[in-house]
């Protein structure tokens, strides 16, 4: 039986694997002749996501396929009854893993003996890269085989701004707002990029308060706070007076306020949807 290969770069709409597909179309034209660009789509990404594969497309000359989940949100919301948090991700277990997983199998099912899959992760952050292998997402036999080449080559943060400058490509519209890419309500979300939400898609904002509420007073998507009294304009006045203070104190004056938004808050990421 012939061994078949293939290449996945799984996207998530952010900078880090826009930089890696741009580096792949770049460097390494033999792979990029045969990948296959994936976005695993929840169906609840924001507006500015779906404008920046779409231009992503262009620049690469290829297209990217655009997976759906299994199970949609709703559907996954309405069985568990409460809404997902940093204790028990479903919606990234389901909407993303779940739907990665099958669409490997299907791989393997076309017989394909060795799968490739890039992973937008930097050389500056091999925690990530330990966290990511810690998933266990490669298969025993060694059919699928998870690549970092960003952290391969040693492209660090300034070098993937370096990379989307160069090129033309820029930046998703919502890091103007927000430091991460994912589902408009993801939990991960801090305070300010709520207000963000509220100010740039109201319409997205209600829909999630309207989640928060059918799930009832004991789950909130910040979790000191329900969205009900963030949006009131007192809170928002002092979430954004707090961020402003935070600003001051940072004094590196090169930074991009993707950086800014991490200094100021503690971090924590999808490992699935933010690279």
């Amino acid at each position: 039986m012939e061994n078949k290969e293939c290449h996945i770069l799984s996207l998530s709409g952010g900078k880090d694997s826009t930089a890696l597909a741009l580096l792949i179309k770049e460097k390494y034209p033999e792979i990029h002749e045969q990948i296959e660009y994936v976005f695993f789509d929840t169906e609840c990404e924001l507006e500015e996501t779906y404008d920046y594969l779409n231009k992503l497309e262009v620049f690469l000359e290829k297209p990217i396929k655009r997976m759906k989940p299994y199970k949609s949100f709703d559907y996954l919301y309405s069985m568990y009854k409460f809404l997902p948090s940093i204790r028990f991700r479903w919606c990234t277990m389901h909407m993303k893993t779940e739907t990665f997983r099958k669409y490997m199998n299907n791989k393997i099912k076309e017989g394909y003996s060795k799968i490739n899959l890039y992973i937008g992760i930097r050389a500056d952050e091999p925690e990530r890269i330990e966290n990511y292998q810690s998933k266990n997402l490669e298969t025993e036999d060694g059919t699928l085989k998870t690549r970092y080449l960003l952290a391969e080559e040693g492209f660090c943060q300034k070098d993937v701004y370096n990379l989307l400058d160069s090129t033309g490509i820029g930046y998703p519209k919502y890091y103007d707002w927000r430091s991460r890419s994912g589902c408009y309500f993801c939990f991960f979300q801090r305070k300010m990029e709520w207000v963000g939400l509220l100010e740039r898609h109201p319409e997205l904002f209600e829909k999630a308060l309207q989640y928060e509420k059918n799930a009832g007073k004991n789950f909130t998507w910040c979790q000191d706070m329900s969205l009900e009294e963030l949006k009131k304009p007192e809170t928002v006045a002092k979430i954004k007076q707090r961020h402003q203070e935070k600003l001051s104190k940072v004094k590196e004056t090169d930074k991009k306020l993707i950086d800014i938004f991490s200094d100021c808050d503690s971090d924590n990421s999808c490992l699935f949807c933010h690279t």
